[in-house]
């Protein structure tokens, strides 16, 4: 019984000097988002509340790390956020937590349950989860799969805007373009759309086409800022959203984590179809539209 009592001393004894000078984190919180890893990673960065700065941040689509200084219970904490995919539209969430100046301590007070400082970044987690939850319930995403991207003619005005002003920019460049559409008799196609020329993921910058497929014909309304283009046939992955558009490029993310989890490379070029009027649909949950990431040719 004594061996048996040394024992489980040691144990113990080994335990709390891994916890208290070895291990990484001081305490860490794992829950899980109804959303694909990049989508995640943004809500994280746009995090204000208790917020000092982002530290040693880096973005790679195989492996997102955020590294979060924050001030809690007037003590500055280091955030450590790692996204893991479960699956295309599932992501765990890891948040390591090292207090900067009173680590030992407040190990301690964790062994004990009396950290304070653990309590109020729990219940925040908590406050963001449950922010997550009800972003994650007002869209639906599926992966259509493997696809071409249709040959068109089209009319469409371009800008460089940040990602998540796509749907302002949208109503502004419509409110220009349909008119002259209408003033010259032409025949609309399809339905409208935006593509990505180009996406810098280090600034969320997009330049963005917004337009319409056309019938072509030898007089186009084409200005300094409506031009003319023709969309080739190409490969492409497909998904459905349904939700309100300006978070449609949700649907970017999911498919770029199906990619990867499929050994899939493309193209960050996205385009999108939306197949309702916001102005005349008031049940956001039934917006659809149609969004394809072209596949790099071999």
């Amino acid at each position: 019984m004594k061996k048996v009592v040394i024992g489980v001393l040691i144990i113990l004894f080994i335990t709390t000097i891994w916890y208290l000078f070895i291990k990484k984190y001081d305490y860490e919180i794992n829950f899980r988002a109804n959303m694909a890893p990049i989508g995640v990673y943004h809500q994280v960065k746009n995090i204000t509340s208790n917020a000092d700065k982002l530290a040693n941040e880096s973005f790679d689509f195989s492996d997102i790390d955020i590294k979060q200084e924050v001030i809690f219970d007037n003590q500055k904490v280091f955030l450590d956020w790692k996204f893991e995919s479960v699956n295309d539209t599932v992501t765990k969430i890891k948040v390591g937590i090292i207090s900067k100046d009173h680590s030992i301590k407040n190990r301690l007070q964790v062994i004990t349950g009396s950290s304070s400082q653990i309590k109020l970044i729990k219940e925040d987690l908590i406050k963001f989860r449950e922010t997550l939850r009800r972003y994650s319930n007002t869209f639906k995403i599926i992966v259509d799969g493997e696809t071409e991207i249709p040959s068109m003619d089209v009319l469409l005005v371009s800008s460089k805007i940040k990602r998540n002003r796509k749907a302002q920019e949208m109503m502004s460049q419509n409110s220009y373009l349909y008119p002259k559409l209408i003033a010259n008799g032409i025949e609309i196609k399809g339905y409208p759309f935006v593509k990505i020329e180009h996406w810098d993921i280090d600034t969320d910058m997009v330049q963005m086409d917004f337009g319409v497929p056309i019938t072509h014909k030898d007089t186009l309304p084409v200005d300094s800022l409506i031009k003319y283009q023709k969309i080739e046939v190409q490969k492409a992955l497909k998904a459905t959203f349904y939700g309100n558009y300006r978070n449609s490029h949700e649907a970017w993310f999911v498919l770029l984590e199906y990619a990867r989890a499929n050994n899939m490379v493309l193209e960050k070029k996205p385009l999108e179809f939306f197949y309702n009027n916001p102005m005349q649909d008031g049940n956001e949950l039934q917006w659809k539209a149609e969004v394809f990431l072209p596949i790099k040719n071999e």
